[in-house]
């Protein structure tokens, strides 16, 4: 090997988390990657009182919720251009659809260890996305109509939003997640569940729920 060549740059990773022991235990791991630059530690709330004023490629934030999308919002605000990486995701069609709609770039699973982390931070900074096969081909799927077969035809002139909508109740999500989920404000979520029970013509989630399995069947699935 040509010793002459300059060194591939290293990736400077800045690192979110509310729990010390998480965000010092990712650092010290990272550390041992000679890829990797840790640039820093600190919680979701010094990240929006007191913002890293640091150059930094990706921000590995660990705990991310729904109710923390400003987070998000504030990584961005420091930097449009640097990645988001989310720590502890579950590789779950729905969970990953969560994560984009937020405006993360990537993820690394609940399981991954050392060298996944790391991989997962090059992919992200290439622009690329790991994420399992059943994965990747739910997403594929859930382009068009996230939750149904390609082949429903939405029932009671449900709008494709509203279908989006209809499929995160019956997953139990609430109305807060459901904004988070497909990005949106909250009351945005209510005015979309109104108007579905509006449409099938019940006044509780529950039962627009039970109706729409007799409607849709199998193809309606519980995720």
């Amino acid at each position: 090997m040509d010793s002459s060549l300059p060194a591939a740059p290293h990736i400077r990773v800045f690192i979110v988390s509310n729990v010390r022991l998480h965000r010092e235990g990712l650092a010290a791991l990272l550390r041992e990657s000679p890829a990797i630059d840790v640039m820093g530690a600190i919680s979701m709330q010094e990240t929006q009182d007191a913002p890293p004023q640091v150059a930094t490629d990706v921000a590995l934030v660990d705990g991310l919720s729904p109710g923390d999308a400003d987070i998000v919002a504030a990584l961005r605000k420091i930097c449009a251009e640097m990645r988001i990486l989310a720590v502890g995701i579950g590789d779950t069609t729905s969970e990953v659809l969560a994560c984009a709609a937020a405006g993360i770039d990537g993820y690394v699973p609940m399981d991954a260890g050392l060298g996944d982390m790391v991989t997962a931070i090059e992919n992200v900074v290439r622009g690329e996305l790991a994420c399992s096969p059943k994965v990747a081909a739910s997403l594929y799927q859930r382009i068009a109509f996230p939750g149904f077969s390609r082949a429903v035809t939405p029932p009671n002139h449900l709008t494709m939003r509203e279908l989006q909508v209809a499929d995160l109740i019956n997953r139990g999500c609430p109305t807060k997640e459901i904004a988070w989920r497909l990005g949106v404000q909250p009351c945005t979520a209510k005015n979309h569940i109104r108007n579905i029970l509006h449409k099938l013509e019940v006044r509780r989630r529950g039962q627009a729920v039970a109706k729409l399995r007799t409607l849709l069947g199998g193809r309606f699935t519980a995720g």
